[in-house]
């Protein structure tokens, strides 16, 4: 698969805002099916870029927080209300539904194979989906907030996870060619 990576200087964020100063580069594949590149390539980085434990942060739909959280026997799965509310229809029924946010810990390869084959659906349906070092996701004015740390990396899709966005204030990782080599490997 070839692998495209761009670094947009305008850092605009539909899911996070990222408080401190930082780059930005979108990354996708170059096959028709978009999300399994993304899902394949997004891993690659997190196995590349950081250590165990990490962790995957999402948002879901109201209706699936008991399936995600019947998985906390085998997962570190924190749920946390995001504040958010969307209009969404059931039965004929016009009601607000309030979008859940999780956070689960990754300690072995295994573990994110799982996540992802789990829950990446919900990237790909347009809900935030974030690979990050610390478990510091908050929701502020209902909004998911990130205050970045020394040498901080955020994966995060995008829309219908059609690539995925690089946030990072960490040299090494700000820099093109050396974030052509994560995925040369």
């Amino acid at each position: 698969m070839g692998v495209h990576i761009t670094h947009d200087v305008e850092k605009d964020q539909d899911w996070l805002k990222v408080k401190g100063d930082y780059e930005q580069f979108y990354v996708c594949g170059d096959n028709e099916d978009y999300v399994e590149d993304t899902k394949l390539l997004m891993q690659k980085m997190a196995i590349t870029c950081f250590t165990f434990p990490f962790y995957v942060h999402f948002e879901g739909y109201e209706d699936e927080v008991e399936s995600v959280l019947s998985h906390q026997d085998t997962l570190d799965i924190y749920y946390q209300p995001s504040g958010k509310r969307v209009l969404t229809m059931c039965g004929l029924k016009i009601y607000r539904a309030e979008i859940p946010a999780f956070t689960v810990t990754i300690t072995n390869q295994e573990t994110l194979e799982n996540v992802f084959s789990q829950w990446f659906h919900l990237a790909m349906e347009n809900n935030m989906w974030l690979i990050l070092q610390e478990a510091n996701v908050y929701y502020k004015n209902k909004f998911a907030t990130i205050e970045l740390n020394d040498e901080s990396i955020i994966l995060v899709t995008e829309h219908d996870a059609q690539g995925f966005s690089v946030i990072t204030n960490y040299y090494l990782y700000q820099n093109l060619e050396y974030l052509r080599l994560i995925f040369d490997k």
